[in-house]
């Protein structure tokens, strides 16, 4: 233990930077935009070294584990951070339908079909596992992009 502890506190601001470089790098090549963050933190953390040449290894660690994670999670819950906007929008908007019983204009094939929700047509595949005939009566249970979910309303009949 008192090894890494040795090694931690000889950490020196260039190392962050090479940190940093390397992590960027590898989100270049990736580009998943899970790196990006972790690899600005090692380099604001390198800065911060090089400013402050006393900072104590285990914070500079700390400080990098901290600014990656929160910078992450604000990046991925932000507007910015959302990899396909318009998908969740749609899904968005879509959601707001639920429990809305909508018609069938088509037949529905393995690949869904389509129904008309106010002046909308949208995509619609059965969640259920049926397939709709043309004027059948279905209810909005979900939604995933620009895609409903239905399933068929059974009456009992009178």
């Amino acid at each position: 233990m008192a090894g890494l502890s040795a090694f931690v506190s000889t950490i020196q601001p260039w190392h962050w930077w090479t940190l940093g470089a390397l992590l960027l790098a590898i989100e270049i090549a990736s580009t998943t935009f899970y790196l990006l963050w972790p690899g600005i933190a090692a380099l604001l953390v390198g800065a911060i070294a090089y400013l402050y040449p006393g900072l104590d290894g285990r914070l500079a660690i700390a400080l990098f584990a901290g600014l990656a994670i929160v910078s992450t999670v604000v990046w991925k819950r932000s507007a910015w951070g959302v990899s396909n906007p318009t998908q969740v929008l749609n899904t968005a908007r879509g959601l707001t339908y639920r429990g809305r019983h909508v018609v069938a204009l088509e037949d529905f094939s393995a690949h869904g079909g389509a129904v008309v929700v106010d002046d909308t047509r949208w995509h619609a595949i059965a969640a259920d596992g049926s397939i709709p005939r043309k004027g059948e009566t279905l209810e909005v249970v979900d939604a995933d992009g620009a895609t409903l979910k239905v399933k068929g309303v059974y009456r009992s009949p009178e």
